[in-house]
């Protein structure tokens, strides 16, 4: 980042302007501080290429396609101006440092590093190729590592997302190459450019990554960008265990090139907290922690001139002063560990075809024939090497086992029980049969009546037995069930009590399996709920993240609409209260006092936290500012249901006000659209629904994602029969299926069609999830005490702060306890 020039705008829209990030051959890229001072990239485009209408028109749509983006490794649209004088876009800001000023500092990545660095960054590739844009330009310098993985910061906004484009002056935008070692064969060629353009790329990065050079940097002769076009890749330095899988990627041909999905079933990598090795992840950590902190200069600018610094925006974060013994950028780096000493789970042995491997997904029906068949090929090469590399992991696998390298060796099996009331009558030694827990009006009788005939039909020998539990005291049950060693093979387990079930040793590790439930799709405040320390604990069936559902007629009668932001959202509500200012019985509002989700969630939005994790022990973060901030937001949207004080989260009082018709408003989850149509049916003709509004118009505000999972038991007699079930449920027919008939929210990407078309909930939650989705700390001992009581003594008229203090003590009395 260089300071502003002169000839560089002060502000662009809403946004002032900190520093110059960099200058390509489409746009200059600014650090810049939206009205709050949050940091954001503003993207300015060159001025004679606005003049274009072609260009301007191109742009336009791009910026459109990137506003569906889910967000998966890929900054996010904030704003933009598509139609004025100058054309712009801002998105949010992506602290840390680049990939490759982390290799030239610390040397090349490790194997496991290596392929959540694959699996993240196809991710977003394919993210971008599915809404029509491909990013062009993809090379270390564009790749940026944060704590939890990389991201993308680039969209491929005007610059090759359908192919070159040539502007009046005849330039072809998007081949004018700044690192032609990390560009594509047909790229260096001025060859028509599609989105395999891509991979290619990510082979080169990829390669760089595990060695600290491109591919095509050394030996023959020419250019870089001639060994590129006609020459063989140098990979003896990469991992064996990747070789296979970049190689592929740079197939000159891009007919032959691995689809980006295929990409991340090989890598099969796990982002999370400890994807970096240790000295890395820390100082990946304080960039990350520091945002408004300038980076080293561009390649090729001088370093920056005594006073010359660009300045955080007045209350940020400051600027932190680099280290006296900081490596100097011309340090030789240092040489690659051995792939050995990284724990790598291979993928499992091949073997029979599941429900789930024969499911084909509609992208891959679209592929012409030639191109199908030679990237099974390359799967089929890429897994056999795997296999080969790991054959004592894969044959644990192969008996119902967990991998070796994936945690603590579970518990000795309990034989089955003799019968009794909870569990039903026990299995006869003849019949292989494979339980499941599943609570009441969960997932219908009929429907898991088809399941299990088709799981019957697998061939496995193993038939599913279905067992519907009172919701009453679940939980306890099946816990003492587990413990006692008569317990089933897969349940239904919330959300919230995965991590204390790991920590009790009580379920299995899904992580080595990964790759069968297609966990790249599932949304990322999803995953990280269901991921401890790094391992995927259990498939998500559902989610729930609290929405607004409003009454369209009251909304139109005080001449409101759906609110962009918390700020409108706020007046209308206001405007709401005047109109019905002489009924009584009116609500503009319907917020329960009890509902700790809705006060996570402004706690969130406004910059707080919940509690922190130090060692094995965890530490309430109610008392900072954020977090105060969000108690008396919270206050505030309480005040216009004063009535609704003691009322808690799912308590019955709610339907019953709502279902009077004199509710213009509540905050709640996808189910009360079903329980309020149910009791009073006139009202599904006015009802609908969106996200809750955040402080950026158009980005929904956080909220805290809680749902249904299934786990598998740590003493299951039946683990692969358990992973073939889990595999099943994961494909997408199943998966729609189960949202559609048992009207849920999904927990993954691209099933949007599938949900119930009559509850507008639904649909809210499903955009409110990409944007604003959180995770709970994943703590052993998660309560929602601390949020309720802090929630309890905020209405009762204590200051937030002090009520903050007072809550803080029970996360770490709470937090962190493991059950014995």
């Amino acid at each position: 980042m260089r300071p502003l020039h002169d000839e560089d705008p002060s502000s662009v829209g809403a946004y002032r302007l900190v520093g110059r990030l960099g200058e390509g051959t489409t746009a200059r890229t600014y650090l810049g501080a939206a009205p709050d001072d949050t940091p954001v990239v503003v993207r300015v485009i060159r001025a004679d290429l606005g003049r274009d209408p072609a260009f301007r028109a191109r742009f336009g749509e791009e910026v459109d396609a990137a506003r569906r983006l889910p967000g998966l490794g890929t900054a996010m649209i904030l704003d933009a101006d598509t139609t004025g004088r100058q054309l712009w876009y801002a998105t949010t800001h992506l602290p840390g440092p680049t990939l490759e000023e982390t290799v030239r500092r610390h040397g090349p990545l490790p194997g496991h590093s290596l392929r959540v660095l694959a699996g993240r960054l196809a991710t977003a590739l394919g993210g971008l190729h599915a809404v029509g844009l491909q990013h062009g330009r993809l090379d270390p310098a564009s790749v940026l590592l944060g704590t939890d993985g990389p991201w993308l910061p680039g969209l491929g906004i005007a610059h090759g997302s359908a192919g070159s484009s040539v502007t009046a002056d005849g330039v072809v935008i998007g081949t004018v190459l700044d690192s032609p070692g990390f560009r594509s064969p047909e790229q260096v060629r001025d060859l028509p450019v599609g989105p395999a353009a891509d991979v290619f790329s990510l082979g080169s990065v990829l390669t760089f990554a595990a060695t600290g050079g491109g591919p095509f940097d050394r030996g023959g002769v020419g250019s870089v960008a001639d060994r590129v076009a006609e020459g063989d890749p140098e990979l003896g330095d990469v991992p064996a265990s990747l070789r296979t899988l970049i190689a592929a990627c740079l197939v000159k041909d891009p007919a032959h090139r691995p689809a980006p999905e295929e990409v991340v079933r090989v890598a099969a990598g796990t982002p999370g907290p400890t994807w970096l090795p240790a000295a890395c992840a820390a100082w990946v950590a304080e960039r990350v922690a520091n945002p408004w902190e300038p980076p080293e200069p561009m390649p090729g600018s001088e370093p920056y001139a005594p006073g010359t610094v660009p300045a955080p925006p007045p209350g940020s974060t400051p600027a932190s002063a680099p280290a006296a013994d900081a490596e100097p950028d011309s340090a030789p780096a240092p040489a690659p560990a051995p792939e050995a000493a990284t724990p790598v789970e291979p993928p499992a042995a091949p073997g029979p075809a599941t429900p789930a491997a024969r499911a084909e997904s509609p992208s891959r029906a679209r592929r012409s024939g030639a191109r199908a068949k030679s990237r099974r090929g390359f799967l089929a090469v890429a897994a056999g090497a795997a296999v080969l590399g790991g054959v004592g992991a894969a044959v644990a696998l192969s008996r119902g086992g967990d991998s070796p390298k994936a945690g603590p060796k579970p518990k000795a099996p309990v034989p089955p029980p003799s019968p009794t009331a909870s569990t039903g009558p026990s299995r006869p030694a003849s019949v292989q049969e494979l339980t499941v827990w599943t609570t009441e009006n969960l997932v219908p009788a009929a429907l898991l009546g088809d399941l299990g005939l088709e799981f019957g039909k697998s061939g496995s020998g193993v038939r599913l037995g279905s067992r519907l539990q009172s919701k009453a005291g679940y939980t306890q049950a099946l816990e003492q069930a587990l413990r006692a060693g008569r317990g089933p093979d897969v349940f239904e387990l919330d959300l919230l009590s995965v991590a204390r079930f790991k920590a009790a040793d009580l379920i299995m590790d899904l992580t080595p399996h990964q790759s069968r439930f297609d966990t790249t799709t599932w949304f990322p405040a999803v995953r990280a709920s269901v991921t401890s320390a790094g391992r995927i604990m259990a498939l998500p069936l559902a989610a729930n993240v609290p929405v607004v559902l409003y009454d369209k007629g009251l909304f139109q009668a005080a001449q409101v609409g759906v609110p962009s932001d918390r700020v409108t959202w706020v007046a209308d509500l206001e405007k709401l209260r005047l109109a019905n200012a002489s009924n009584a019985d009116y609500r503009a509002l319907y917020v329960p006092g009890g509902a700790w989700p809705i006060l996570a969630s402004c706690v969130w939005e406004d910059d707080g936290t919940i509690a922190v994790q130090e060692g094995d022990a965890w530490r309430g973060t109610l008392d900072l500012p954020g977090s105060v901030e969000g108690a008396r937001f919270f206050r505030h949207l309480q005040s216009y249901a004063p009535d609704a004080v003691g009322v808690a989260n799912d308590d019955p009082a709610i339907t019953t006000r709502v279902t009077k018709g004199n509710v213009a408003s509540v905050i709640a989850d996808s189910a009360l659209y079903d329980a309020v149509v149910a009791t009073n049916p006139a009202l599904r003709a006015v009802l609908g629904a969106f996200a809750i509004p955040g402080r950026t118009a158009g980005k929904p505000a956080a909220v805290g994602v809680r749902g249904t999972v299934l786990a598998v038991s740590a003493g299951s007699l039946f683990k692969e029969a358990a992973m073939d079930l889990l595999a099943l449920i994961a494909t997408e027919r199943w998966r729609s299926r189960i949202a559609t008939e048992g009207r849920l929210v999904p927990v993954r990407t691209g099933l949007d069609r599938a949900v119930p078309p009559d509850n507008p909930m639904i649909p809210a939650s499903i955009a409110a999830l990409p944007v604003g989705g959180r995770a709970y700390p994943v703590a052993p001992g998660w309560s929602e005490r601390p949020l309720a009581e802090l929630a309890k003594q905020t209405l009762a008229g204590a200051d937030p702060l002090a009520a903050a203090a007072a809550a803080n003590p029970i996360v770490a009395r709470e937090f962190g306890v493991s059950p014995g």
